[in-house]
């Protein structure tokens, strides 16, 4: 479904909203250790979560990457497109170049309606409202 990738980046943007009020910034190196990914690769990750604006970052020695409040307001969605893209709502599940309503696959008309769910999940569900159950203690970023 989503890539590694992706599922890092919404883990990292979800700690790093919930430190907002904080007023900190975090190296890529604190990321990586919270989330449980390679440092490198979270690095990565951050450069492309900045360039989008969906993080912000500052360089230097106080430096580090930071949420700021309307960043909180931004979709989930908008992760998966910045790392993934959005193929992942249009193309068929099993593969097929020419899956549609007309042409189907044996799984279209199933996974269609995941697939809408899914993108409707997505774009209703924003960075803060994530990181406000992860601040609450409701869910967590790393595994048991």
């Amino acid at each position: 479904m989503i890539s590694k990738s992706c599922k890092y980046a919404i883990r990292a943007c979800v700690f790093i909203a919930s430190r907002v009020d904080e007023d900190i910034k975090l190296s890529v190196k604190e990321i990586a250790h919270e989330i449980e990914a390679p440092a490198a690769f979270t690095g990565k990750i951050m450069q492309t979560l900045n360039k989008r604006r969906i993080v912000t970052s500052l360089k230097g020695p106080y430096g580090g990457f930071y949420c700021e409040k309307f960043q909180l307001d931004t979709p989930i969605l908008e992760i998966v497109n910045a790392i993934d893209g959005l193929a992942v709502f249009k193309e068929c599940v099993m593969g097929l170049h020419q899956c549609s309503d007309d042409h189907p696959c044996p799984m279209h008309f199933e996974y269609s309606k995941t697939k809408e769910a899914l993108l409707r999940s997505f774009s209703e569900t924003t960075i803060g409202s994530l990181a406000n159950k992860f601040i609450d203690g409701d869910s967590f970023l790393t595994n048991v």
